[in-house]
């Protein structure tokens, strides 16, 4: 990678799969096209490529998609960088969207080089707009995993660039108004893509659900918990349910990732409970937290769900987590911090601010996140506190603002990072609240991971589309 990023020393972390998808549409012009091979030669020079750093595909697109370069064609920079100075330009039109589609089906697969746990990124180069839809392909390729950068050069639509592009689009959105401006942007260009390429790469690490016994010399302090000297991944915290509005006309594939998001963690009377409540007019408990040990069961509840839809009562289901809060309590028989993580896209047909400051006389911590067209001022009701209120324009960029929630969390009275010698091991109480309109999920892996060091991760993955909202884990 570049040197000043390299001088961060984050081991494992110089591998990726980057695939350029470049216009070569016949409004660029040879001269252009060949300041856009530049573009591509020069940023490519300064990656670490190989095969066992990072790979580079490179499709170029007119009416019609071309793969030039698969992931898995080139063993050094040099061959790349020689084989670019004659990527031939056969002007024609622009469906970009096509080119999207193409790249996910086609270049980012095992058999053409891309390879699991290692970070994808595509950039696209375009210099107009689009004649087919790109919202829906860069949705499936962002859904996919893959960040998607949006370099648009004079013409280009910059809403669409906005469609394709990762969030927060501030990072992952380029514009020139020329092509002959494309060299500056070299540098931060690459800037970018090393540091996302890190981001992504120490974030999958810390992912790793990897159990094992971990030993503190000394009691630590977390979340406000006195943690004894050895522990096998217990952290005596209480986690309480988020709400996720999600799925309006089905929720088939709400409740598959439901079942998926089970399995992610540890469930057991001493490890993970967990707990779900559905609600549309009213809430209604569908399990508790002292109900089912294991995620098998949980499981096979869940896929008995009904979806019943109805309205949007969410000051009701509030009201209704106090006795869960309680119940937890007299359950776990010790006293442990509480957090309530409130995400919502629209507005509430009752009032929230009551029961939400009520739910605060406990002691409840509460995150309120808002998506699209949530109301404002109902979110700063239900966190009480504006450092806990966030909000995203979409629900494909939830997964970006985990880290700032799980900072506040995790790193409590001021606390920049954990103790190097502390995985972060956790003993909680989930439960989950599913509107039956919408839905809710939670991410809280429980993890001793290969780091020396490490935190609970509420990680939240959403993606839109016309069917409905699909989810994953990540």
């Amino acid at each position: 990678m570049l040197e000043n990023v390299r001088s961060k020393n984050v081991h494992g972390t110089n591998k990726a799969d980057i695939v350029f998808i470049v216009d070569e549409s016949g409004s660029i012009g040879e001269e252009n096209f060949r300041l856009m091979r530049d573009f591509l030669r020069s940023v490519i020079s300064g990656l670490e490529t190989g095969s066992s750093n990072i790979r580079v595909g490179i499709v170029t697109y007119n009416d019609m998609p071309t793969a030039h370069a698969y992931l898995n064609m080139f063993g050094n920079k040099d061959d790349i960088l020689k084989f670019i100075n004659i990527l031939p330009y056969r002007q024609g039109g622009t469906k970009t969207g096509a080119a999207l589609h193409f790249a996910l089906k086609s270049i980012f697969t095992e058999e053409k080089g891309s390879r699991k746990d290692v970070p994808k990124v595509a950039v696209v180069i375009t210099d107009g707009e689009s004649q087919d839809n790109v919202k829906e392909p860069a949705i499936a390729l962002r859904r996919a995993g893959v960040t998607v950068f949006a370099v648009g050069i004079k013409d280009a639509n910059k809403t669409e660039l906005l469609e394709m592009a990762s969030y927060p689009k501030s990072k992952f959105v380029f514009t020139v108004d020329s092509f002959i401006k494309l060299k500056p942007l070299k540098q931060t260009l690459q800037a970018t893509l090393c540091n996302t390429i890190i981001q992504i790469g120490v974030q999958d690490k810390e992912s790793d659900a990897e159990t094992k016994k971990v030993v503190h010399k000394q009691p630590v302090k977390m979340l406000g918990v006195n943690m004894v000297s050895q522990t096998f991944l217990t952290l005596n915290v209480q986690f309480k349910l988020a709400f996720f509005d999600c799925v309006r006309r089905s929720n088939s594939h709400c409740l598959f990732s439901l079942q998926h998001f089970l399995h992610t963690f540890r469930i057991g009377p001493d490890h993970v409970r967990m707990g779900l409540v559905k609600y549309s007019n009213s809430p209604s408990l569908e399990f508790d937290l002292t109900q089912h040990s294991d995620a098998k069961t949980m499981e096979k509840v869940v896929k008995d769900i009904i979806h019943k839809g109805g309205g949007t009562n969410t000051g009701k289901a509030l009201s209704s987590m106090k006795g869960h809060f309680e119940n937890a309590k007299k359950s776990r028989g010790y006293k442990v911090s509480e957090y309530l993580i409130v995400i919502t896209d629209g507005k509430s047909q009752d009032k929230v601010k009551i029961p939400a400051e009520e739910l605060r006389t406990q002691d409840v911590i509460i995150y309120a996140i808002g998506v699209k067209s949530s109301n404002h001022s109902e979110l700063n009701d239900i966190a009480g506190d504006p450092k806990r209120k966030f909000f995203v324009d979409s629900f494909d960029a939830l997964k970006t603002i985990k880290n700032n929630i799980v900072r506040q969390i995790c790193f409590p009275e001021g606390q920049s990072k954990f103790p190097n010698t502390l995985p972060c091991p956790c003993q909680v109480h989930i439960d989950l609240v599913t509107d039956t309109n919408l839905f809710f999920c939670v991410f809280l892996p429980v993890y001793g991971n290969k780091f020396n060091y490490s935190y609970m991760d509420i990680m939240c993955r959403l993606s839109y589309s016309f069917e409905g909202i699909h989810i994953q884990t990540g």
